[in-house]
């Protein structure tokens, strides 16, 4: 019966890795020496079957023949279970039986002169109603140490499973998940791993290292303002719960002294103390899958990338999704540590209806709604727990630092920062910290806003002295050095040409690199590697002329440098990465002969950069978003005179304010919400709109809106609602019009989201 208990390969390697794991901790605090390892050895495809062998072996302490005999005992364990990954015992024999009918344990203790063996047959033990394990010895060297647990006669669903030739990748890549923290290393350089921590144990599938899946994390030293202070991008989980007391028998808690267990009879209970750890961190990427806590259980994952915390259960039990509430896209993530906590009998999942799972829950996402303006609405107050922060200042995947996105300048980059996610998790050093991410979300802002004054000083101090004329630059004549001067001022100067390679190098001093260029694209049958830079305050040139762009190709790299100041940056708002391409197109058709036509070659270019197509649903989640955010700033204002405010409501605008309420919160005291101002939150882009015709005084001038008004004269008053006006049409139009799928449209749309963005008044 026990081999029909449903465990795929990897959780029942698992089973026999926890107690290597749990052998090995402990032999390595007595041993500071030990090097602890792991070895799996699977049977491959194109030999695998019945008679095949699966192995796990460690290099731990080893036993005696009676821990041996003790461990093998079903539903005994040979050490102490409180505060162990596993045992041997039930779990053992359900997993090895779901492998194969033959069990063979060798074990061995460093100074003994011989291996301890035991073999179980489970066919021959049911044939001869016997389920005695003899013992048998062999010979070995005394330094020898350790236990090796062979499987063979395996069965047939194993077989099958072995035969796909993915099986062993997949199978190392379910263990790197499930046993990422024992496998990482907390000094392992990458942005985040001493707050993560982890047990730096070893872990070989065929003798192939079994990495973890590390968390690609910002840095903890990062951070966004949220309500004033600065929410770090990583944080720490540390919740002392009262002491309890625990079977060390079984595992089993109590939070009350009890003399005896009344799981497993044994006396032998003590009190200990218990906490949730853990921590909470914003990936450098976001995903509609690739996000969420894992949960562990004495350093092994129980659920990994859990996302139930991210539904808030309303007082009739239903679930209301909060997170990610932009482009169905997430990056919060965590690991949070519950070895207080039951688990079921595969270790798959938590209960998640005990006591000590719905505490965690309470302490770490809280039990009022993430979003605050909801929580306040249902609760009277906001959340304030660890993830409801996280939630909030992290909340939009919107492009640059305010959210610690990367962006190119127009928009975020996340197929891009995925990439340099699958790198980071590859172990190449440019990658392992976040300075890759950060920097693109500089350049982004960088982008948006021009260069900065100092900027634009340095450039022309670049220039001048380019030219030889430092003298006459702002620093040079602040720190001129008139000795200097009048020592050299009779010697003639020589002047050697410039070498292409110091005029490019002066190119890159004054350039930005687009984020998500700096990497192979296909052109034709070549896969160059492609930059492109955004240069400002310097010239370029090409044969003696200046030029809006320049091209060099060197040794399979293209880079190419496109002025800021351009015509068709500067006047018509072309993008620098599509004035790139379109300038530089005759040259790269040319040198890598390229047949399609030139706007073929640039389309084949651009559909490599899938960040940077205009997309329909892109526009419609970011105006959601931005309606949100008025929303909940408006209810505070309208709470002043709600009457008055809900009367300048056209009747179209508050027949949508209760619709939307009604849809939202199908039990909403509506009649409450409009005495009390709170109908605000539920008002179309039209109600405000309505609002802001009617009513300028209440929204303008740093209420909302940070658009000057009553200082004006009346027909300049008139033109600033106009112009606000306009914004908000376009705003309404992008919530609650017709679908918009032209490009052009769609980027106009997109622009006129950053106005109206840019019009809103801080908190």
């Amino acid at each position: 019966m026990i081999a029909e208990v449903d465990l795929q390969l990897h959780q029942c390697l698992g089973e026999l890795i926890d107690n290597a794991l749990d052998e090995l901790v402990e032999a390595s605090t007595e041993d500071r020496t030990l090097e602890p390892r792991i070895d799996i050895t699977l049977p491959v495809s194109r030999t695998v079957g019945r008679s095949s062998a699966i192995s796990v072996e460690d290099n731990g302490r080893g036993m005696s023949p009676t821990q041996l005999q003790e461990a093998l005992s079903a539903g005994t364990s040979g050490k102490q279970r409180f505060g162990s990954l596993g045992l041997f015992g039930m779990g053992f024999n359900i997993a090895t039986a779901r492998l194969g009918t033959i069990t063979e344990v060798r074990t061995g203790r460093s100074g003994d002169d011989r291996w301890v063996i035991a073999t179980l047959d489970l066919t021959a033990m049911r044939r001869q109603s016997t389920y005695e394990v003899p013992l048998r010895y062999e010979r070995k060297a005394r330094e020898e140490h350790g236990t090796l647990v062979t499987v063979t006669g395996l069965r047939e669903d194993m077989v099958i499973r072995l035969k796909s030739t993915r099986a062993i990748k997949e199978t190392s890549g379910h263990l790197g998940r499930i046993y990422t923290y024992m496998l990482r290393d907390p000094q392992g350089g990458h942005s985040g791993a001493e707050l993560m921590g982890g047990a730096n144990q070893r872990l070989y599938v065929n003798k192939r290292a079994v990495s973890p899946h590390l968390p690609c994390i910002w840095d903890p030293n990062r951070s966004v303002t949220y309500k004033g202070s600065a929410t770090q991008a990583a944080t720490r989980i540390n919740i002392p719960l009262t002491n309890a007391h625990a079977c060390m028998n079984c595992g089993r808690w109590y939070t009350s002294a009890y003399n005896v267990c009344i799981e497993c009879e044994s006396t032998d209970i003590e009190e200990r103390e218990r906490r949730i750890l853990g921590w909470l961190g914003i990936q450098r990427y976001a995903d509609k899958s690739d996000f969420g806590l894992t949960f562990l259980r004495h350093g092994r994952a129980i659920t990994y990338q859990d996302k139930s915390l991210f539904s808030w259960e309303t007082p009739d039990g239903d679930y209301e999704l909060e997170y990610p509430i932009e482009l169905g896209m997430g990056r919060i993530v965590g690991e949070i540590h519950l070895d207080h906590a039951p688990v079921n009998v595969r270790k798959s999942n938590f209960d998640t209806s005990s006591h000590e799972w719905r505490f965690m829950v309470d302490k770490v996402r809280g039990p009022e709604p993430l979003r605050p303006q909801h929580a306040k609405r249902l609760v009277g107050h906001e959340n304030t727990s660890p993830m409801s922060r996280f939630f909030n200042a992290y909340r939009e995947n919107k492009a640059g630092l305010r959210y610690l996105v990367p962006g190119n300048g127009e928009s975020s980059i996340h197929e891009a920062t995925k990439a340099w996610g699958a790198k980071f998790r590859n172990g190449d050093p440019d990658y392992l910290t976040d300075e890759k991410w950060y920097q693109a979300a500089v350049d982004h802002d960088r982008f948006q806003s021009g260069p900065t004054p100092a900027a634009k000083l340095q450039d022309d101090d670049a220039w001048l002295q380019d030219e030889g004329l430092s003298h006459l630059s702002e620093r040079g004549m602040g720190s001129l050095d008139m000795s200097d001067k009048d020592d050299k001022s009779d010697e003639p100067e020589l002047i050697r040409p410039e070498t292409e390679q110091e005029r490019f190098t002066r190119y890159q001093s004054a350039a930005t690199l687009l984020s998500d260029t700096d990497r192979h694209v296909r052109i034709g049958d070549a896969q160059p590697v492609l930059r492109v830079y955004v240069t400002s305050g310097v010239e370029l040139t090409k044969d003696g002329q200046k030029q809006a762009y320049v091209v060099r190709i060197v040794a399979g790299e293209i880079e190419i440098y496109v002025d800021r100041s351009a015509t068709l940056i500067a006047r018509y708002g072309w993008s620098p990465m599509n004035v790139a391409l379109v300038c530089a197109a005759p040259q790269l058709k040319n040198v890598y002969r390229v047949e399609e036509p030139i706007d073929q070659l640039i389309t084949m270019i651009l559909g490599q950069f899938p960040d940077r197509r205009v997309d329909a649903t892109a526009v419609r989640a970011r105006a959601d978003s931005l309606l949100d955010d008025i929303r909940e700033r408006l209810a505070d204002l309208t709470a002043k005179d709600p009457s008055t405010y809900w009367n300048t409501l056209s009747s179209e605008s508050r027949r949508a304010a209760e619709a939307n309420a009604v849809s939202i919160a199908p039990y909403v005291d509506w009649s409450g919400a409009v005495e009390n101002g709170e109908y605000a939150r539920y008002l179309s882009a039209q109600g405000i709109l309505d609002l802001v015709t009617d009513s300028p005084d209440l929204v303008l001038d740093g209420a909302l809106f940070k658009t000057t008004y009553t200082s004006l004269g009346e027909d300049t008053r008139a033109d600033q609602v106009a112009r606000l006006g306009a914004l908000l049409a376009d705003l309404r139009r992008m919530t609650g019009g017709t679908p918009v799928f032209q490009t052009l449209e769609l980027s106009r749309l997109l622009l006129t989201a950053d106005l109206l963005e840019a019009e809103i008044a801080a908190t």
